[in-house]
């Protein structure tokens, strides 16, 4: 009789848009599924409030937002091949695009639709794939955009009801205890991105785009550094196939210049609570089974 195979540990990440996985956790990812893990990609809404042909803006009239729903689509699934995700789940929300103000946020898209079909969702995704380490937006949702904003709203709440039912089940005959996952909150420390502005613009000019320095936080709240650097390559190819993005080809002009700044990808752990001491290196550490 062949004996079963231990469960591989398994990382969540749950973005809103395609390109996020790719300019925000794109070499974690592939850092973890080349290590053996079984990275899961969440993406919430479906992009169609995104560029169009010929970089084309909402409302434009040669905007189609189902032409670009699945252009999107598509160059998800190249990001997501580049990065070795093991497990691709599109939900397909409708985008709700940049709005100049709430106002304006058409209230069938993500952000502005209810949100309990939408925890539950996200709950039965959280039981199914029993995920080690969750990665999502902080509570500013990074950029502020309102996807961003309530992708950390919905997955977070998601989370305390698995909390509050005390975690997954035990495993293999109950030898090992319910286990709840830890959660990060993805981060850019404000001294990592002061580097990154600096060779941006030795290198781009003064008038290069480069990430607001308000996107930041204070060096000291981050609470773990994974060192991508091997993995800059595949990060650097995921978002190429998001390029016709304006915001995604920016980055990838940024990203692309030589240099050790940046070949790092930081993060704030919400749970277990963080209580100071080394910033951690592994998203895993602590965690059963860890390859």
């Amino acid at each position: 009789m062949t004996a079963p195979q231990p469960r591989r540990p398994t990382l969540m990440v749950v973005h809103a848009h395609p390109d996020d996985e790719a300019s925000q956790t794109g070499g974690t990812l592939a850092r973890y599924a080349a290590a053996g893990v079984r990275t899961v990609l969440i993406t919430c809404s479906d992009g169609a409030q995104g560029d169009g042909a010929g970089g084309s803006k909402p409302g434009h009239r040669d905007h189609e937002p189902a032409q670009v729903a699945a252009r999107r689509s598509r160059e998800l699934a190249e990001s997501a091949a580049a990065l070795g995700i093991s497990d691709l789940v599109r939900l397909n929300y409708p985008d709700s695009g940049v709005p100049d103000s709430a106002d304006d946020i058409d209230p069938r898209a993500f952000s502005r639709m209810e949100g309990e079909p939408v925890v539950r969702r996200f709950e039965a995704l959280m039981r199914e794939y029993r995920p080690d380490v969750i990665v999502t937006y902080p509570p500013n949702g990074f950029s502020y955009h309102p996807d961003h904003v309530r992708t950390h709203e919905l997955t977070v709440a998601a989370f305390e009801r698995i909390k509050r039912s005390g975690g997954f089940p035990g495993e293999e005959g109950g030898r090992h205890p319910r286990s709840l996952p830890k959660l990060y909150y993805i981060a850019v420390s404000l001294s990592s991105l002061k580097a990154v502005r600096a060779l941006a613009e030795a290198a781009l000019g003064p008038d290069a785009w480069i990430p607001p320095l308000d996107v930041a936080v204070d060096d000291d709240t981050v609470t773990a550094a994974v060192d991508v650097s091997d993995f800059w390559p595949h990060k650097l190819r995921a978002l190429a196939a998001h390029a016709g993005q304006a915001d995604a080809a920016a980055l990838l002009k940024l990203f692309s210049l030589p240099g050790d700044e940046g070949r790092v990808e930081e993060y704030v752990r919400a749970h277990p609570p963080w209580t100071g001491g080394t910033r951690e290196s592994d998203l895993f550490e602590g965690v059963r089974e860890t390859p």
